[in-house]
């Protein structure tokens, strides 16, 4: 937040009550292991910028990383997409941003959705 929001009585965003974006990691048969952070409906999230720098499996870099987007409404995955496509799509639904990560409101169903179209 700069100057000129403070100024006119913006608040800091909290990131403390948000829910931080852990990633997991899975493998196929003779491909390289990829990485899978979700997204939860309605959940405040702390969705990290630079993956590929923070995480390695088995000391090796992974280039893969997939963003899951999850319903709680529906109680099921409504998709998944190549993570930094849909970080940049998520941005607009910001709440603030670091350098090294984005704080992301929590989506409803359709904005859930809006972000694999």
């Amino acid at each position: 937040m700069g100057l000129f929001d403070k100024l006119k009585g913006k608040k800091a965003a909290d990131w403390t009550s948000a829910y931080t974006a852990a990633p997991k990691f899975y493998e196929k048969p003779g491909v390289e292991p990829f990485g899978v952070i979700t997204l939860t409906e309605e959940t405040k999230t702390v969705l990290p910028k630079f993956l590929q720098n923070q995480y390695r499996v088995d000391g090796k870099a992974v280039s893969e990383w997939k963003l899951v987007l999850v319903s709680i409404t529906k109680n099921m995955v409504i998709g998944d997409m190549e993570y930094f496509t849909a970080l940049k799509k998520a941005e607009k639904y910001s709440l603030d941003s670091k350098q090294d990560a984005l704080l992301v409101k929590g989506l409803s169903l359709s904005e859930l959705e809006s972000l694999k179209g």
